[in-house]
Order: structure tokens, then sequence, then C-alpha cells
């Protein structure tokens, strides 16, 4: 409870002081710290520090980011694109082909990303946090692919299995012999 019964409220007004005369100067700490702004660079607009490392720093991850969304952009156009194909064209097959020679273009490129990315992040250990974030990147990513092709080839092998029992089934079935009473 904030107030109780029997007390008394006290409420402090704080006005700023606008001669000008006394006082501390008032602004972001970094202002004060890096001096006026009127003659900042447009970097340092752009970025809100005239800190170098700042602005790299800033300028890198909105490169990253904007290099990811675009690659992301680009594929999912790519996409609706292919999956219009089949319509277009009428023919499943040639749609599948071009959408597996696309689907290699993206595991490669999503390597490349994932290495480029690695070591632009992990670029602030100096080289050897670069080329361990390219390592575990390229790790990452290779793991995902393999994973990928693993699944597809046991379901590959699965389906390969189900249809060899079924021909061996439906040969059986077709076979005179005594047992399964059947002359053709």
């Amino acid at each position: 409870m904030l107030y109780q019964k029997g007390t008394q409220r006290i409420e402090i007004i704080v006005r700023k002081d606008t001669s000008g005369g006394f006082g501390a100067k008032e602004g972001d700490s970094e202002d004060i710290s890096n001096g006026d702004r009127k003659g900042s660079t447009f970097l340092g607009r752009l970025t809100g520090s005239e800190n170098k490392q700042r602005q790299k720093r800033v300028l890198k991850t909105n490169a990253t980011h904007a290099l990811a969304v675009a690659k992301q952009i680009t594929d999912l156009s790519i996409e609706y694109y292919i999956s219009g194909l089949g319509y277009q064209n009428g023919d499943q097959a040639l749609q599948g082909v071009i959408q597996r020679k696309v689907e290699i273009v993206k595991d490669v490129t999503n390597v490349a990303s994932s290495v480029s990315m690695g070591a632009l992040y992990g670029a602030w250990g100096g080289p050897i946090g670069s080329a361990l974030g390219a390592v575990f990147g390229a790790a990452s990513s290779l793991t995902s692919i393999g994973v990928k092709y693993a699944g597809r080839q046991r379901d590959f092998n699965y389906k390969i299995f189900k249809e060899n029992n079924e021909l061996e089934y439906q040969r059986a079935r077709a076979n005179i012999s005594l047992t399964n009473g059947r002359l053709r």
C-alpha cells in the first residue's frame, strides 16, 4: 500500500532551468564526452556515435542483416517461381528437376553464408575468433545438410524395401504350386 492513513504526501517538482548560466550540460552522455554534435559526420549521425569502433560494429551488423534478408527474399521468390512451373508447362518432372538443381545451389550458398556469418560474428576475437567462427558456422551448416540427406537416404531405402517385398509377394501368389490352389 502506497499511502497509509494519517501520513503526509510530499511532492517534489523539478524544473529545468533554461537560463543557461548554471548547471551541467544536459544531453546524452556520449554527446557530452564527444563534444558538440553540430560538426559530426554523416556516419556519426547515422550510427549514433562518433566512436569509430562503434560505427564499424553497427555497419557490420546492419550489413549482415541486410544480406541475410536479401538472401531469404531471393530464396523465397525463386521457390515461388519454381512452384508454378508445373502449372504453367504441365510438366511436373521438369519442375522436380529444376527444384533439385536450385536445392543444390541453396545448400552451397547456405554453407557459404554460415561460414561468412560465423567469421563475421567471431571477428570480435580477432583472427583466431574469426577462424573459429568460420569453422563453427561450417560445422553447423554441414551437419544440418548431412542430417537432411541421411534422412532422405533412409526414406528411400525403406521405400525400395517395401516395393521389393510387394514384388516378392505378387510373384509368390502368381506361382503355380500345390499350396496356393490355383492353376492358371
